[in-house]
């Protein structure tokens, strides 16, 4: 050790600092050098697992939150006074002329029983839709043709009950004269098999035409949905402004409770990313700990060779940052490349890996983590230095752990 230590120049403090942090992280004739090289692989895979466990959270809510605005409630819908076909289309026309509106069409949903052939009961609702934009662009058509006057489109889920070109009874309740609601069957044909990937959707929801869903029940309510890209609460208010007895709904609104859950959902990654932190620190705590201890007897040989207490810390605290950013900067390649093999995997096992998912890292997310992360390691190499110099250095040789 002292041979390699006056290699070094004494009379360039600072470099002969660094190069004996580096040797102390690292080298090869470094004897605790596996102790620094499972420190840093312990990192790693800790910010690895980190940032995948939030990458998937993150990926499967707003997978959620694009299929709600894609199938369910759009991202604006509007209830309509009356339900009026023509007027509907009017303003239809007038509402894609908005900046903000991508797409604009006219849709109708009513509870419905559908009972197949073999005498299964399908319990969901019955919609009425003009298929546009990006509705038009994720449903898959497995057979048929999707919307078609008189005709039914039920999801491939039910298949194997409700298969293309059966007859099936449907039922829905409409308002009578005598008993305030009253049961209507007809029996209708499936014209075509669909497919989409909401789960939910396609469990409960036919397709019609809106001409076919109003013969069945003239007091549907009429609605319009919108799709856009901008911002939904001023395209809100310019719909308002374009005509104050619209009361424009956007998707927030329409799944306030399953929003709000999702909120509270992002407020628990926040809270594990802390506790995840937590369990690094305390991690780098005892690492440090151990790997300084190991090393008082070289830091009493440095005293004694002339070192002062401030180097010492330096070059100790330095080891410390060399350690963790060797392991930061593996845990953010394997993160990356963990991003960039997952579709690859998934579309290998197919869906047993959630295949849409799009995996992203969170650029500011990271970079807090990893600053926080070299902060904490350079401090507990701060902390444990400074204890053990404050000993004598006759102990230093004589035990082996300072207390």
């Amino acid at each position: 050790m002292e041979k390699e230590f006056y290699r070094y120049n004494i009379g360039e403090p600072m470099k002969s600092v660094f190069l004996i942090a580096k040797r102390y992280a690292f080298s090869r004739q470094n004897r605790h050098r596996n102790t620094s090289l499972r420190i840093a692989f312990g990192l790693a895979i800790c910010l690895f697992s980190i940032t995948m466990i939030l990458s998937f959270m993150q990926a499967l809510q707003l997978n959620q939150f694009d299929d709600i605005r894609t199938y369910e409630s759009f991202d604006i819908h509007i209830p309509l006074a009356n339900n009026s076909l023509e007027q509907g289309s009017a303003l239809v026309e007038k509402l894609k002329h908005l900046d903000l509106v991508d797409d604009a069409f006219l849709y109708s949903d009513i509870p419905t029983l559908v009972i197949s052939q073999n005498g299964v009961t399908v319990a969901g609702r019955l919609r009425g839709i003009q298929i546009e934009g990006r509705l038009a662009r994720n449903i898959r058509t497995f057979r048929g043709t999707l919307v078609q006057e008189g005709k039914l489109a039920s999801s491939y889920i039910h298949a194997s009950d409700i298969g293309f070109g059966d007859t099936v009874s449907v039922t829905i309740l409409k308002k009578g004269k005598q008993a305030a609601v009253v049961p209507i069957r007809r029996e209708m044909e499936i014209g075509a098999l669909y497919y989409t990937s909401m789960y939910e959707f396609d469990d409960t929801t036919f397709l019609t035409d809106l001409h076919t869903l109003y013969a069945f029940n003239p007091e549907a309510t009429l609605c319009v949905g919108l799709y856009s890209r901008g911002n939904l609460k001023q395209l809100k208010e310019e719909i308002k402004g374009l005509d104050g007895t619209l009361n424009p709904i956007t998707w927030q609104e329409a799944n306030a409770s399953l929003y709000g859950a999702m909120e509270l959902e992002q407020s628990m990654m926040e809270l594990l990313l802390f506790l995840m932190i937590v369990v690094i620190i305390i991690h780098i705590r005892n690492s440090s700990k151990r790997l300084l201890l190991a090393k008082q007897r070289e830091m009493a040989m440095l005293r004694s060779m002339g070192l002062r207490l401030a180097q010492l810390q330096l070059i100790f605290v330095l080891q410390a940052l060399f350690v963790a950013l060797v392991g930061l900067s593996l845990g953010i390649l394997a993160s990356f490349l963990g991003i960039w093999v997952y579709p690859f995997i998934s579309g290998f096992l197919g869906d047993s890996l959630a295949q849409g998912l799009v995996l992203t890292i969170h650029p500011m997310r990271l970079c807090i983590l990893v600053v926080a992360i070299l902060s904490f390691s350079g401090l507990a190499a701060y902390i444990g230095t400074r204890r053990i110099l404050k000993v004598d250095i006759m102990e230093m040789f004589i035990h082996d752990e300072v207390q």
